[in-house]
């Protein structure tokens, strides 16, 4: 499988979205929003210096295309316009008292957004709802219910959520129910997933440093894994976002260091894009 781009230097990239020819994530540990030509440079869209998140999460766009971001620690969606004016879209305070995470937004302007629903570093994982908000800015929470929601895709009828801390990914559909489950290896720790345009489902592991595939029938396959870490400075890594190019030919996805306090202090995120 052959290596075309790869980016370096990051604290750790999540929410991976192609957009014009470009790669757009949240760099969570530093607090930067971030597009990506991979035959050009980097541009810094939204900052903390420039008031925005301190931990990014989930992107995605308005129908006018103004910007969304998920604010992870103050529970907040923000707007950021094509004038670069940043304003509170959504606020989910009073819906969860832990940190958002990632969000998918549809072509209406519907947005899913989830949250971390318990303390991983203390609490035993319990279930928590996807909030919807809607293109009038409505709030409200799913009827169905996951542990630790993250990535989250939209494929036909269905969206399929990962279960970070259930080694599951779960289907439902607009009337909130679960329809079907796709089962991962345990302990291996869904994250950012990405369907392609025949339905394979690409899962991004955190825990096991790997990407899965999914055929649309559910059949389970290995699909990428990184080298062996054992000799890697700061500990094994892992993959934590992945996300199919629109041509169908790419896939890129973001891996760092597994120990969240070693990547917190240093840079060893990094993007890569493959041949698919």
């Amino acid at each position: 499988m052959r290596v075309l781009k790869q980016l370096g230097g990051l604290g750790f990239a999540e929410a991976l979205r192609w957009r014009n020819g470009e790669l757009w994530f949240s760099d969570m540990f530093r607090g930067n929003v971030v597009s990506w030509n991979p035959d050009g440079k980097t541009t810094t869209r939204l900052s903390q210096s420039q008031g925005g998140p301190e931990m990014p999460g989930g992107l995605g766009w308005a129908p006018n295309g103004d910007l969304l971001v998920v604010d992870c620690l103050t529970r907040l969606v923000l707007r950021l316009d094509r004038s670069d004016n940043l304003s509170v879209y959504a606020d989910l305070t009073h819906l969860t008292e832990h940190p958002l995470n990632d969000m998918h937004v549809e072509a209406d302007g519907t947005a899913w957004v989830g949250g971390y629903g318990f303390n991983p570093e203390g609490d035993q994982p319990v279930d928590s709802p996807l909030y919807r908000i809607s293109p009038q800015g409505e709030l409200s929470s799913s009827d169905a219910r996951f542990v630790f929601p993250n990535g989250c895709e939209r494929h036909g009828d269905l969206l399929a959520v990962a279960e970070t801390f259930a080694d599951r990914i779960s289907f439902f559909d607009d009337g909130s129910r679960i329809v079907k489950t796709y089962t991962c290896s345990a302990g291996s720790g869904p994250d950012g997933i990405s369907f392609d345009a025949s339905g394979n489902l690409y899962v991004a592991m955190a825990f096991s440093g790997q990407i899965d595939r999914f055929t649309a029938d559910g059949e389970l396959t290995e699909f990428y894994k990184l080298e062996s870490a054992s000799e890697t400075v700061g500990g094994p890594r892992g993959i934590f976002d992945c996300a199919v190019h629109p041509s169908g030919k790419l896939i890129a996805f973001s891996s760092a260091c597994a120990d969240e306090n070693y990547a917190m202090a240093n840079d060893t995120g990094s993007i890569t894009i493959l041949e698919l």
